[in-house]
C-alpha cells in the first residue's frame, strides 16, 4: 500500500536520513582496525535435516516413549567475521552463537539432556573442509518442560591467495545415528 507524504513526512524522511549518516560515520570511525572484515562473511546456517532431533527410552519411536526433543532454534553470527593475516597467511575467524532450545518428553526424569551437535566448515565446490564435534546439554530448572542453551563458537577458516566467505560455508547441526536421521526424514520439521 502506498500513502502520499505529508508535509511533515519529509522532515522526518530528512532526519532519518541524517540520523543514519551520523550512525554509518559513527561505525566507520570505530572500525579503523585493518582486520575488521571489509570482505564478506561466510554463510552460516543449521543443516535442516540434522536441526533437531528427538531421543527416546529404549528402541521403541512411539511418542509416549520420548526423553526428549530438541532443535537448533537460532543461529547468531556477528555482524562482522574478522580477516586475520598473520605471517602472511589469512584466515577468517567469526564469533557466532547457537541457540538450542529442548522440550522434556514425558520419560525424562534427570532433569537434564546431553547431546553433540557438530560444526562443519564447507569450502569451494561445497566440499566439506572440517568437521568439529561438541558436548552440550541443556538444563531444565525447577522442572521447567522447555530449557535453552546458548553454545559460542568461533570457527577459523584459513584463507588461499583470492579467496574471502563468499567461498566458504559454516554448517551446523545434531549428530544423529542412521536410525534418527531415518526418522527425521519420516517426521520433517
Amino acid at each position: 500500500m502506498h500513502s502520499s507524504a505529508s508535509s511533515t513526512g519529509r522532515p522526518r524522511r530528512a532526519i532519518g536520513i541524517v540520523a543514519g549518516a551520523m550512525a554509518l560515520l559513527a561505525t566507520a570511525s570505530c572500525a579503523t582496525n585493518e582486520d575488521i572484515a571489509s570482505y564478506p562473511c561466510p554463510f552460516v546456517g543449521a543443516v535442516r535435516e540434522l536441526s533437531y532431533t528427538t531421543k527416546f527410552e529404549g528402541e521403541s519411536q512411539d511418542l509416549s516413549d520420548t526423553l526428549y526433543e530438541a532443535k537448533v532454534d537460532q543461529v547468531l553470527p556477528a555482524v562482522n567475521c574478522i580477516y586475520e593475516n598473520n605471517d602472511g597467511k589469512q584466515a577468517i575467524v567469526y564469533d557466532i552463537q547457537v541457540k538450542f532450545l529442548a522440550q522434556r518428553g514425558p520419560k525424562e526424569h534427570e532433569g537434564v539432556v546431553k547431546f553433540n551437535y557438530f560444526v562443519g566448515i564447507g569450502g569451494p565446490g561445497g566440499q566439506i573442509l572440517k568437521r568439529e564435534v561438541f558436548d552440550s546439554q541443556i538444563v531444565f530448572e525447577n522442572n521447567a518442560t522447555q530449557a535453552i542453551t546458548i553454545e559460542e563458537i568461533q570457527p577459523r577458516i584459513p584463507l588461499k591467495q583470492g579467496e574471502n566467505g563468499d567461498y566458504y560455508r559454516i554448517y551446523i547441526g545434531f549428530m544423529l545415528s542412521e536410525r534418527e536421521l531415518a526418522y527425521n526424514r519420516k517426521n520433517p520439521r
